[in-house]
């Protein structure tokens, strides 16, 4: 008896679910630990390296010494938050947002999307994704048992015309989306500010969007990624999909506290949306963290009431812009033709001009993946023999497209500026 009990335990096996069993090691578990590795500049992962802004760690500081915010709060959202949230937000969407009822807090960007996304998707449903798309989309949309169909973000040679290059010019085609629509058509998700390319999307572009939603997706729900919200450049406007006329109606917006802030391993996020969806989304929340940390939301909320927020927004944009602007001139310098960006803190470089011999970039990997693209052992050789590590963008893309990206590479400029100065040196060996 005590010989078949043993056996028993001897065979067991672990299988993970079959939701989660096409999972496997993401591209930041090849590139963070190789920077590491080769004590190389991470221009890679898209988190800042510098202290947030010193009304945003007072706030915090405020909150651990007034006490009393260490149990769990509402599930929803911290009641002072998400009335912060109402206040702020209000002006941008043209209506009084109801902060009980139309904003849900959730952790961070990423836990907002799964909350939304696992109340939306039954399985065999459909998911438009434009392309590059975060690679964090994926996940909640296979685990639902979602089907997600990709339409390709190109870049539009013809209207370059021996200009500098610009987010602006990646597009959409109008017929493609269309195409992509089928009757299984339940969501659909917009990156605007757009990871990694850098586009924000006209009024008029987005219009399109809305055009094709309404006519070929008459029950398709929107999610607007705007993480990126207050980083945009040039004078160009963010305009907000949920503004656009039918819109509100089925339009999820995300927003980061984490982008806003920097103060990313903060993990507070939120949904705004009509009151039928949040109320679904908040009730999916519950069985997921139940509550995101109460002294974090009371920080964040304690920011946001600053009187001078909007003009801290402004001054955002304008360190970013300055910083983007350092990134590049080395790019410009190193001969890698960046693609400026009109939002985001991201920009896609031009490798068409390295030539990798033999093994290279193949030699140096720590996971084995991505052997066969280029764009991933030029990311590994650029870490390994300049110092510069760099995300390849065919992670953000379906198995069928990995191609398409593989002369560029994604650099992050969230990085102070002696990063930035150090990352200038090392990148200007390639004209040597």
């Amino acid at each position: 008896m005590i010989r078949n009990t043993i056996k028993r335990f001897m065979t067991y096996t672990f299988k993970p679910s079959k939701q989660t069993s096409s999972f496997g090691p993401s591209v930041w578990l090849e590139f963070s630990p190789l920077a590491i590795k080769y004590d190389s500049v991470n221009l890679g992962q898209g988190f800042p390296n510098f202290e947030p802004p010193k009304f945003v760690k007072d706030a915090m500081i405020k909150t651990i010494e007034v006490g009393g915010f260490n149990q769990y709060t509402r599930s929803p959202g911290h009641l002072r938050l998400v009335k912060a949230l109402s206040s702020v937000y209000s002006p941008y969407f043209d209506r009084e947002l109801n902060p009980m009822t139309e904003i849900m807090v959730g952790v961070g960007a990423s836990e907002s999307l799964f909350a939304a996304i696992s109340s939306i998707v039954n399985k065999g449903d459909e998911v438009i994704l434009i392309e590059p798309f975060f690679d964090i989309y994926i996940g909640p949309i296979l685990m639902a048992g979602g089907i997600p169909k990709f339409v390709t973000l190109k870049e539009d040679s013809e209207s370059i015309n021996g200009a500098p290059r610009s987010s602006k010019n990646w597009k959409i085609n109008k017929e493609e989306l269309a195409a992509a629509f089928s009757d299984k058509t339940k969501l659909i998700i917009i990156n605007n500010p757009h990871n990694p390319v850098g586009k924000v999307y006209s009024k008029e572009e987005l219009q399109e969007i809305a055009d094709v939603v309404v006519k070929h997706g008459p029950n398709t729900t929107v999610i607007s990624d705007e993480v990126y919200e207050w980083m945009t450049f040039d004078g160009v406007k963010h305009h907000r999909f949920a503004t656009l006329p039918g819109m509100w109606d089925r339009t999820i917006t995300i927003g980061s506290a984490g982008k806003t802030f920097s103060i990313t391993g903060w993990k507070v996020g939120w949904c705004i949306g009509p009151a039928n969806i949040i109320g679904a989304i908040a009730n999916t929340h519950q069985y997921i963290p139940f509550s995101v940390p109460t002294p974090t939301q009371e920080a964040v909320a304690i920011a946001l009431e600053q009187p001078n927020i909007k003009e801290y927004f402004v001054e955002l944009a304008t360190m970013y812009q300055k910083k983007r602007d350092t990134l590049l001139n080395t790019l410009t310098q190193a001969g890698l033709d960046p693609v400026i960006p009109e939002g985001t803190y991201f920009i896609m470089g031009d490798t068409s001009s390295i030539k990798l011999q033999g093994d290279q970039g193949k030699d140096t990997s720590i996971t084995g993946m991505g052997l066969h693209l280029r764009d991933w052992n030029i990311a590994r050789y650029l870490t390994t023999e300049y110092g510069v590590t760099t995300i390849p963008p065919s992670a953000f893309y379906c198995d069928d497209h990995q191609k398409i990206p593989e002369n560029f590479v994604r650099f992050t400029f969230c990085k102070d500026d002696v990063t930035l100065q150090r990352a200038h040196s090392n990148l200007l060996k390639l004209k040597k």
